[in-house]
């Protein structure tokens, strides 16, 4: 089974992120395991910078999510067992000391509140991805690598051939290129 970089064409690494999976040899769960499994190998490859950012809006994703689940936890403590002192005490743990100083009222509410907010942003987080979701991306993604493989073939002066040249050799050219113009730039 090819699960790295190398042993995919950069036209069907052009395929797999516009969607067209058939290229992997895998069904299902694992064919989309693999994509995003390459289009992280491509990122770290091409913009190790790119990739960090995508890294860190993951893990804010996942901090608003465990958010969420505590504050629900904590919620159903208190309206189940009435485990004031227990919240506090997970509140201090959390960092959320000046939460855990409320009076039981007092702190239920704020509770309620900064569930909603963590909802809130998580619900905007969802709107904004589903929204980049909603354009064509496959005609999006292949217009933005002819437009980058021809600034490419302009920047090295030598052809390209999506169906030939490896998406690996391809990324690392994207990062060389990016690499000169930083360095021109700076």
């Amino acid at each position: 089974m090819k699960q790295r970089l190398d042993q995919y064409t950069i036209a069907q690494f052009i395929d797999i992120i516009s969607g067209d999976l058939s290229s992997i040899d895998a069904d299902g769960e694992a064919a989309a395991k693999i994509a995003s499994s390459l289009v992280e190998q491509y990122n770290v490859a091409a913009d190790p910078v790119s990739a960090k950012a995508q890294l860190s809006s993951h893990e804010k994703d996942s901090k608003n999510d465990a958010k969420i689940k505590l504050y629900r936890i904590l919620l159903n403590l208190i309206n189940v067992f009435g485990a004031y002192d227990e919240v506090r005490d997970i509140l201090c743990l959390a960092k959320q000391g000046n939460v855990a100083k409320r009076e039981d009222k007092s702190l239920k509410s704020k509770i309620e509140q900064m569930l909603r907010t963590e909802e809130a942003l998580q619900e905007r987080s969802e709107n904004e991805k589903r929204g980049n979701d909603t354009q064509d991306v496959a005609e999006s993604v292949r217009a933005s690598f002819d437009s980058q493989t021809a600034r490419l073939m302009a920047h090295f002066k030598f052809s390209i051939s999506h169906e030939t040249m490896s998406a690996s050799i391809y990324a690392n050219l994207v990062k060389m290129a990016c690499k000169e113009q930083r360095r021109k730039a700076g």
